[in-house]
């Protein structure tokens, strides 16, 4: 479980990995699982779908409610957010794919929307990491403390001097190099965790993907390659609906899903059982 060290480190530095929150059973299902539903083109059972992550995963993949939804789990998001926190409909599974620097509050303020800025309002994604973050990547690089400063990335970025020219064409631009990406000086941590671990973050904390080191992405071993799963978690205020309004709004083909979708009744059942809210 989560003490009360944990919470706060994560109020100070916007993450927090908890270890071996899945069985090792669980661990293997769901790697199969996801990678057979990638390869054998099962994930088109969507069209909001692509070849890379997987939108509303509870409805078109009920099997995966029972191990990423039990009571342990949820007792710890309790913990982080109190009582009857929101599953938002954002679950997710990203199969080798690798985000830039960013944070999840970042296209909603530039769309408008500035709740997440209220001292009351607090929203994390919790995430599943398939295989270990190592220097083949595979896990989470966040910037500690970053929850608490400006969001950089809803303006426009500036050119870069020659020096930033250079180490990116060395580096690949995966290097945070520059005032522009981090001019408060953050540590920049690549997140120690290994597969089975729980990754919880602050939707306002600076993060990217943690790329390999060592090959390029597409040159990762399959029995290494990386599988992310997440949920979307908001405090029970006003928070929650206001995101669902902006996630509503959103033109992206992931959220065209949210305007026709139906909840499933396993989920439903199960946020009866522990005390949760879907919405």
């Amino acid at each position: 479980m989560i003490n009360e060290a944990d919470l706060k480190f994560f109020d100070e530095m916007g993450y927090l990995v908890v270890p071996n929150v899945l069985t090792d059973a669980d661990l293997q299902l769901m790697r199969k699982r996801i990678k057979d539903i990638f390869s054998s083109g099962e994930y088109k059972v969507s069209p909001f779908n692509t070849d890379r992550v997987l939108s509303d995963v509870y409805n078109a993949f009920p099997e995966f409610i029972d191990i990423t939804l039990n009571e342990k789990i949820l007792g710890m998001i309790k913990q982080v957010l109190g009582d009857k926190p929101v599953l938002m409909p954002e679950t997710a599974i990203h199969h080798k794919w690798y985000t830039g620097w960013h944070k999840d509050t970042t296209t909603q303020e530039k769309m408008g929307y500035t709740f997440h800025h209220q001292p009351e309002s607090l929203m994390i994604e919790c995430g599943f990491y398939l295989q270990d973050n190592d220097e083949l990547g595979g896990g989470l690089t966040v910037m500690e403390g970053s929850h608490k400063t400006t969001d950089l990335y809803t303006k426009p970025r500036p050119p870069k001097s020659l020096s930033n020219r250079i180490a990116t064409k060395i580096l690949g631009d995966k290097d945070p190099l520059g005032d522009h990406l981090n001019p408060n000086h953050h540590k920049i941590v690549d997140i120690d965790s290994k597969a089975g671990d729980m990754v919880i973050f602050n939707f306002k904390t600076n993060h990217r993907a943690t790329f390999p080191r060592t090959v390029k992405p597409e040159e990762v071993p399959e029995e290494k390659s990386k599988i992310a799963f997440f949920n979307a978690f908001s405090v029970n205020n006003s928070t929650a609906n206001e995101y669902l309004e902006f996630i509503l709004n959103r033109p992206e083909p992931f959220y065209q899903n949210l305007k026709t979708r139906k909840l499933n009744e396993n989920l439903l059942n199960k946020a009866k059982q522990l005390d949760f809210t879907v919405i």
